[in-house]
């Protein structure tokens, strides 16, 4: 009986040095790369500190293009509002000169004088005395002394009109001086803005492929305690059932002296299967064979929604009376590149650009004797547009015009562009 409870100790000793030590060596190995993944996060956390300062960069040169564009609009107003003002002058100033001019008309037919005063002759050789001479003479000077005010003062509004319209012309080309620089500006903002958006992805990107990592790792922890928990429970049951068998030989008071000795056959007819480590850790790839080079058949990419110059023009309609916000690309508000933008990205599914340089490059550039419904329309040279709508038909287009102002529709003839664009 000694001799069987001796066997049954020897299964148990087999247990723990068999299955046991692999399964220490494979949490031991999963400890060592999720030690190892993160100490890689606390590297990446670094990193994130870095871009974190690049970020808050990147936000200052946001803050400062916007307070620039902020400046550029005030600018903008201002010189509308005198440019509006310089035009209701000029109006006043023409419609004096009109009513001047009638009434120089008027008196050059009353005094009838000329270079040569021979009217003033016969003023006085037709007089009824002396005294009436003298009396027209001087009604005849006075009227020619009014006449030659009215006309200095006829020259020198006429000379006012031309100088207010010359500083019209100038204000009007500072103004779209001021729009081309504002849509640049528009364009620096949006770089920016995917800049700040880049940095922010990498980082996260680098993140989630690390934690990733880790929490693999940390499955395979997992699994591998797992492992060892179930082997220590296995060798408790095999030292449990040594000790009952002990304690049955001590009641029993009984030796079997005829019992032979224990062999390896009586322990156990089935040997205990070794684990390897690599077993714990990682499941077993299946042997593969070496598969024959094929070309999978890519899915095909979804066709964009279909939509033509009408449609376009359609949802253009639906944002009329939506007011103009320098930078707003909606759907409550918009600038007239991101009104665009978004009819062309709601209507067609396509990206145009975020502001007119870009959305100039969208499609084939054409006359606006070559319009139709849908087409883009550009004011300013290309390259340097600095405004931007959609062409509705009818010589009208549709667009986000300025501060102040709402979506809406004006006609060709009032404000026209330079060119249009149809997007491919």
């Amino acid at each position: 009986m000694k001799k069987k409870v001796l066997s049954t100790v020897l299964l148990s000793s087999m247990l723990l040095s068999t299955v046991g030590a692999p399964a220490v060596a494979t949490a031991a190995n999963t400890d060592s790369k999720v030690e190892e993944q993160n100490k890689k996060i606390k590297e990446l956390a670094s990193k994130e500190q870095e871009a974190t300062n690049q970020l808050s960069s990147i936000k200052e040169n946001i803050s400062s293009i916007k307070e620039e564009a902020s400046a550029l609009q005030s600018k903008q107003a201002e010189l509308t509002k005198e440019i509006s003002s310089l035009n209701g002058e000029v109006q006043d100033l023409e419609a004096r000169i009109a009513k001047r001019d009638a009434s120089i008309k008027e008196q050059a037919r009353s005094v009838q004088v000329d270079s040569n005063s021979s009217n003033v002759v016969d003023l006085v050789l037709n007089a009824d005395s002396v005294s009436d001479a003298l009396t027209k003479v001087m009604a005849a000077s006075r009227l020619v002394g009014a006449n030659n005010d009215m006309m200095k003062q006829q020259k020198e509004d006429k000379d006012a009109v031309e100088s207010k319209k010359s500083s019209v012309e100038e204000k009007a080309k500072e103004v779209q001086e001021t729009a081309i620089t504002l849509e640049a500006k528009k364009g620096e903002l949006e770089d920016q803005e995917l800049a700040q958006q880049a940095a922010i992805s990498q980082i996260s990107a680098e993140k989630a492929t690390e934690e990733s990592k880790k929490n693999q790792y940390l499955a395979e922890q997992k699994a591998a305690e797992a492992k060892r928990e179930e082997q220590r429970k296995a060798v408790e049951v095999a030292n449990q059932a040594a000790k009952n068998e002990q304690v049955n030989t001590d009641n029993s008071g009984k030796i079997d002296k005829q019992e032979t000795v224990v062999t390896p056959n009586d322990i156990n007819t089935t040997k205990p299967t070794e684990t390897k480590p690599e077993e714990t850790v990682t499941p077993n790839t299946p042997e593969q064979s070496t598969p024959v080079a094929t070309t999978p058949t890519p899915a095909p990419t979804p066709a964009a929604p279909a939509a033509n110059g009408n449609a376009i023009v359609s949802e253009a309609y639906k944002h009329i009376g939506k007011p103009y916000v320098w930078g707003a690309k909606g759907p409550e508000s918009f600038d007239c590149s991101g009104f665009t933008s978004y009819v062309f990205r709601q209507a067609a599914g396509k990206e145009i650009g975020g502001w007119t340089v870009p959305q100039e490059s969208a499609g084939t550039q054409i006359s606006l004797g070559e319009l139709q419904p849908g087409d883009l329309v550009f004011w300013g040279s290309r390259g340097s547009t600095y405004h931007v709508g959609i062409y509705v038909g009818g010589g009208q287009y549709i667009h986000a015009p300025q501060p102040g102002e709402s979506v809406k529709v004006t006609s060709m003839s009032y404000y026209s562009p330079d060119f249009g664009v149809r997007v491919n």
